[in-house]
């Protein structure tokens, strides 16, 4: 039978500052493991290899509370409680970029190719931005989640700080995102108003391509790519934000009230679980119940296209140079067959060893 007697709290060895519940740690594990699983198999479904952010983020969580598991029977082991703390920590942060992500790829897909910008910075730059802002808030996280682990009080106080300072960096990230998120419906709402009388015509049109091209080239409108058809991805982004914006805030305050010894959020480990195990799950559930593969089906569904254009461009560029260095050498071999016309054996002129080339 597994033990679980809890060290006492005045015992140097004890990292707890409550007796944790094993039956609430593995019930955690167990939920995310079936969420990880869920969501393997949807992306595989819609396949959206991008989800594999959100994937890394469900494994994180299901190690985390499976390591708690195994710490709580080891109550005295460091580097488990270490470990599990870490996870724990940071595995919002990968369903956080995930959101980034998806907002990116709908900018693309719902919006003409030419016009998908949001004040000025095209989707693909969003996506790019925001994920960086996450990799940093990560990171500075990670410092402060390595320095609060330790058994050194004045360190861990400090990585407590530099923790802190990452939350409050991520919620800033997030309230920028949400400026972004905001005006995109804006511009999507204008763009069905503009197009309306185009898409009651296309409705006419049952065989007609997804896209209208004029001559100039770029895209007119798009069938059923409009607000409505955006609406419910749009809702579970809005709901799965809130969640980790709530996680965040709770994080924040928890160690804005100094996070150890004396702070009568981290002696009741129902509050870890209430405002950070609860919402992370359900923001999952979420993403779940409306995932992005449903919608981002298609042209433009996400930067493929993009990206196999670059490459051909890449390609095309350096081809273009391989001539041109090609055509040097050429000019420059032709020089030298000149020069012998005037001073070889042969006798022959520039001109004649010129069109000899020829």
């Amino acid at each position: 039978m597994v033990s679980t007697t809890c060290l006492a709290q005045d015992d140097p060895n004890q990292a707890f500052e409550y007796c944790p519940s094993l039956g609430a740690a593995i019930t955690l594990s167990v939920c995310f493991g079936l969420i990880t699983i869920i969501h393997i198999f949807l992306a595989a479904k819609h396949r959206k290899p991008f989800c594999w952010v959100l994937i890394m983020g469900a494994i994180w969580e299901t190690s985390g509370y499976a390591i708690r598991s195994f710490n709580i029977t080891r109550q005295a082991d460091p580097n488990i409680y270490t470990a599990q703390f870490l996870l724990i920590l940071l595995a919002p942060l990968w369903i956080n970029a995930f959101i980034y992500m998806t907002l990116g790829r709908m900018i693309h897909f719902f919006l003409p190719a030419g016009g998908d910008r949001i004040f000025g910075v095209r989707a693909r730059r969003v996506t790019k931005m925001f994920v960086w802002f996450d990799i940093t808030a990560f990171l500075v996280q990670l410092a402060g989640g390595l320095m609060s682990s330790g058994t050194d009080i004045k360190t861990t106080k400090l990585g407590l700080k530099i923790y802190t300072s990452g939350v409050g960096l991520q919620l800033a990230f997030i309230a920028i995102f949400c400026g972004i998120a905001v005006q995109f419906q804006q511009v999507l709402k204008r763009q069905d108003v503009a197009q309306s009388p185009q898409l009651a015509m296309q409705a006419l049109e049952p065989y007609q391509s997804n896209y209208d091209r004029t001559p100039e080239g770029p895209e007119t409108r798009y069938d059923g790519r409009t607000f409505t058809t955006a609406k419910p991805l749009l809702i579970t982004i809005w709901l799965a934000l809130s969640l980790i914006i709530l996680r965040n805030v709770y994080r924040l305050i928890e160690y804005a009230m100094g996070g150890v010894n004396g702070n009568t959020i981290t002696r009741h480990e129902w509050w870890m679980y209430v405002f950070d195990a609860v919402p992370m799950l359900a923001a999952m559930v979420v993403l779940t119940a409306y995932h992005p593969g449903r919608i981002l089906q298609g042209e433009r569904s996400d930067f493929s296209a993009e990206d196999k254009l670059k490459k051909q461009q890449k390609k095309a560029g350096r081809l273009e140079k391989k001539a041109e260095k090609q055509m040097r050498k050429e000019a420059k071999k032709a020089g030298k067959a000149g020069g012998k016309g005037y001073f070889g054996v042969k006798g022959r002129s520039a001109n004649e060893s010129a069109e000899e080339l020829v």
